[in-house]
Order: structure tokens, then C-alpha cells, then sequence
């Protein structure tokens, strides 16, 4: 996900021991562009994607049930959610929406985010 036009500030640069990475996609239509970067663990998934909205900010997260904190790093709020064995984080900046979901913990969840504000 660094190459292209996702900033690296984005990107969590910690990803949970045991995953790797195993594909990246990139779709373009003429509203936004969709990268996705998934890393697999034996039968555990991790997907990160950013969604560049291009012209046009995203208006909000949709919050759900599942919701179990927000979490605060350098200004951002993130929003993590727990669903059974898949715990998922969702920020907005500028005119980005961005997803971590898969198999981790909320702790892990947190390193990652940490991760992206670290570079």
C-alpha cells in the first residue's frame, strides 16, 4: 500500500507476528480508488484497505452494536469494533476512509494504529 498515492501515513508499518503479506489490489472507478493489502496466518486473515475518495471528503463512520472504544492518536479518532473473531479498526482523514479487519486482538489492533503514527 506505500506505492501509489496512499500516503504513508496511512499505512500501519507494525502488522501482528505470524502474518504475511499475500495481495494487494488497487481499483479505480471514476470516484475514488480502493487499495487493498491482505495478509494471511494459516487460516487467519488481516485486510487493511483506503478508499481515496478523490474529490470529495467522506461524511462519517457508520457506527455499529459492536463498537467498543474510540481511540485517540495524534488527533485522529479511531473506531474499533468487535465482531466475534474479527475486531476492526475505521478512521476518516481528509479525503480518506480507512479499515484494518481480521483476525487480531483489539491490543493488536491498537499497535498497528500506533504504527501508522510512528511512520
Amino acid at each position: 500500500l506505500e506505492q501509489g498515492k496512499v500516503p504513508v501515513s496511512l499505512v500501519p508499518t507494525s502488522i501482528p507476528d505470524g502474518f504475511n503479506l499475500t495481495d494487494i489490489t488497487i481499483v479505480q472507478s471514476p470516484l475514488k480508488i480502493l487499495y487493498t493489502a491482505i495478509y494471511t496466518n494459516g487460516e487467519k486473515d488481516l485486510v487493511i484497505t483506503v478508499q481515496d475518495y478523490l474529490d470529495k471528503n467522506p461524511l462519517y463512520v457508520e457506527q455499529s452494536e459492536g463498537l467498543t472504544e474510540e481511540y485517540q492518536v495524534a488527533g485522529v479518532t479511531y473506531y474499533l469494533f468487535s465482531n466475534l473473531e474479527h475486531n476492526r479498526a475505521v478512521w476518516l482523514y481528509e479525503s480518506y476512509e480507512c479499515d484494518i479487519s481480521g483476525e487480531v486482538t483489539i491490543d493488536e489492533l491498537k499497535k498497528m494504529i500506533d504504527s501508522i503514527q510512528k511512520g
